[in-house]
């Protein structure tokens, strides 16, 4: 297996930049680059050259020896002063080293899952853990990469290893029936693995919506104010405001941090009988993304806050604009005014507290669309062994079994499918 090399640090220049090098050549860096090898795990101050032996900077060397390492392979880093010179001629350096050659996205997680130092979830935690912008996001990334969700497929695993293991035996000695008290043991088992993974499934779209953005769309007839309060709320004119109604003619969308909840604004076409194909079509997404959404806020200038259109079943936010000229003194709608700059604290705090409530109590989520789908699966699977007699088909339980611990097997670890693994990895950034 090649050695691989890569900047662990940002491309652009800095005060410092890290090269990682990981590897069964990584032993042979001091003598590559002319300098005394250095002790395990210290960080030495050396000077390296090129092939040419010219000085190419003065830097700190760390050695670290493999399997305990975060690839699970040697491992050298390069602590360079941060020019972009100074990186590309260590590259040059290493490119026309025989055995080594530039990571892949990915590459170096991916070498610790394939070393048994992360699972596939642990990865996938990191992944979004070096993503996450929002507080929820960092949550759960972390919990993720710590290994909660890890712990809990493994015991899903377990138990199902287990009534495999008990299945077997019955089968071994297939003139026995299963105990009474073996089979309600077998019963309680089956619904309880059934009963969490149903939970998990029920949660999926909440650790979804943490990694990509809770949708929240912006309704009303034109000119109430949707543009308004977007751009407010972004604090940047994303959307044309004026007096012309249907300005917005398509979905703009704006990505924010709502006290750590990361949400996706949408402002949509102004909801009226069209007057244009263009506002036609306009009208039609803005109400298809409704369907689509986790909270839709409906917006009017006045009393009337009666959409027939709007058929989402997510919760919806009731707000009076322009509460400037105008205070409506109903339960449940919001009174603000963007050009007061008043009651949109009060709105922010009430959206929170809904995506607050969508919150599951366990940490441990099914993240990505492959959580689901294995699931889903599992989840047939075991419904098909409660309607089956075990003492009568006893080898068409432990198939059904066997399909529900290769399934949640293969979320946290995926064996020798490698078009599976390249497409998990290659979302990763360069050097990790």
């Amino acid at each position: 297996m090649d050695t691989i090399f890569s900047s662990a640090s940002s491309s652009q220049k800095s005060a410092i930049k890290i090269i990682r090098v990981s590897g069964s050549e990584t032993k042979k860096i001091p003598q590559i680059f002319s300098f005394k090898p250095t002790q395990p795990r210290e960080a030495s101050l050396r000077k390296i050259y090129d092939l040419n032996n010219n000085i190419i900077d003065n830097a700190l060397i760390i050695y670290f020896p493999g399997p305990n390492t975060a690839t699970g392979e040697d491992i050298v880093e390069l602590h360079i002063h941060g020019s972009t010179i100074i990186e590309k001629k260590i590259y040059e350096v290493l490119i026309k080293t025989k055995k080594f050659r530039i990571a892949d996205r990915g590459e170096f997680t991916k070498r610790a899952f394939l070393n048994g130092i992360l699972d596939l979830t642990q990865a996938e935690g990191l992944n979004d853990l070096i993503n996450s912008e929002t507080e929820s996001q960092f949550s759960l990334s972390m919990s993720q990469y710590e290994g909660a969700l890890s712990n809990k497929i493994n015991l899903w695993r377990e138990e199902v290893v287990w009534l495999l293991s008990k299945l077997e035996a019955l089968i071994d000695f297939s003139d026995e029936e299963l105990p009474l008290e073996l089979e309600q043991i077998f019963d309680v088992k089956v619904s309880k693995i059934l009963e969490d993974m149903k939970k998990s499934l029920k949660y999926s779209n909440y650790g979804e919506r943490i990694r990509n953005g809770f949708i929240i769309t912006l309704l009303g007839r034109p000119n109430v104010g949707k543009s308004s309060l977007i751009n407010y709320l972004s604090d940047k004119r994303v959307a044309i405001v004026t007096d012309q109604a249907g300005t917005t003619r398509d979905i703009l969308e704006v990505t924010m941090d709502f006290e750590g909840f990361p949400v996706i604004l949408n402002d949509t076409a102004g909801i009226r009988k069209a007057a244009s194909e263009v506002e036609k079509i306009g009208v039609k997404r803005a109400l298809e993304k409704a369907e689509s959404s986790d909270l839709v806020l409906i917006l009017s200038d006045n009393e009337d806050f009666s959409y027939p259109e709007v058929k989402s079943k997510c919760k919806k936010i009731l707000i009076h604009t322009k509460s400037d000229l105008k205070i409506i003194s109903k339960k449940g709608i919001h009174n603000i005014s963007v050009k007061e700059k008043t009651g949109i604290d009060e709105l922010i705090n009430s959206i929170v507290k809904h995506l607050r409530s969508l919150a599951p109590k366990q940490n441990a989520l099914l993240t990505r669309k492959r959580h689901v789908e294995a699931i889903k699966r599992s989840i047939y699977a075991l419904n098909d062994v409660q309607k089956i007699d075990l003492n009568i088909n006893p080898e068409i339980v432990s198939e059904n079994l066997r399909i529900v611990a290769k399934e949640i097997g293969n979320i946290t670890n995926i064996i020798d499918v490698e078009e599976i693994l390249d497409d998990i990895f290659s979302s990763f950034c360069i050097g990790k």
